[in-house]
């Protein structure tokens, strides 16, 4: 599922600023030149401060992801299978594995994509659609996003290209396997493949 994931990069974690009546269409916007300005700093062209951008650049993505909700959604029935402790640790987990794993390739790979925002949807005071279209190389095709509003910010927690959507893809995955292992044995399931990431990661730098 890379593709959800440059997808996501390209957006550049806009960051929601409360504010009284605001739409998630700029709340996108707002945060789309706070992602490119520490993108594009030139601060950080230093290999020294390369570990600095990439935590901003995390510290951002938090506040544009709403990965409890994601991974509400991607457990579905299995969500009442783990414990309180545990659901935050599969949350934990899952922003890792999907999120702060990838910030070395936004910085890395990030060529001035752009994103162009068409509409939005508002289904109710608390959820909305919103269409954007990427170009990614020279090409340009629709995105939806699926957004939450809470504590008065917008978030995205589901976005859908070529027809996929990135919770059900994974909801498939994750059904797939629990129905061979305990919300336990899910957890370190996860934790290996983050390792295993963690290790190519360091391959790749190292090459």
């Amino acid at each position: 599922m890379q593709i959800f994931l440059y997808i996501a990069i390209i957006i550049l974690f806009p960051a929601p600023v409360p504010a009284l009546g605001e739409q998630p269409l700029d709340a996108l916007q707002r945060g789309l030149d706070k992602g490119i300005s520490v993108l594009l700093d030139p601060q950080y062209q230093d290999p020294s401060r390369r570990q600095e951008q990439e935590q901003k650049l995390w510290e951002i993505t938090q506040e544009f992801f709403d990965f409890t909700e994601f991974s509400r959604r991607v457990l579905a029935s299995h969500w009442k299978k783990f414990t309180s402790p545990q659901r935050k640790e599969f949350i934990k987990l899952t922003s890792e594995l999907l999120g702060k794993l990838n910030m070395r390739k936004l910085q890395t790979r990030y060529n001035g994509e752009k994103v162009f925002f068409v509409n939005q949807k508002i289904i109710n005071k608390s959820r909305a659609l919103v269409e954007i279209n990427v170009l990614w190389k020279n090409l340009e095709f629709p995105v939806t996003l699926r957004m939450k509003k809470s504590h008065g910010k917008w978030k995205i927690y589901d976005l859908t290209a070529f027809g996929v959507s990135s919770v059900r893809n994974y909801r498939a995955q994750i059904h797939q396997i629990m129905q061979k292992k305990s919300p336990e044995e899910m957890i370190e399931f996860i934790k290996e493949k983050i390792r295993e990431k963690e290790k190519k990661i360091k391959t790749e730098e190292n090459a």
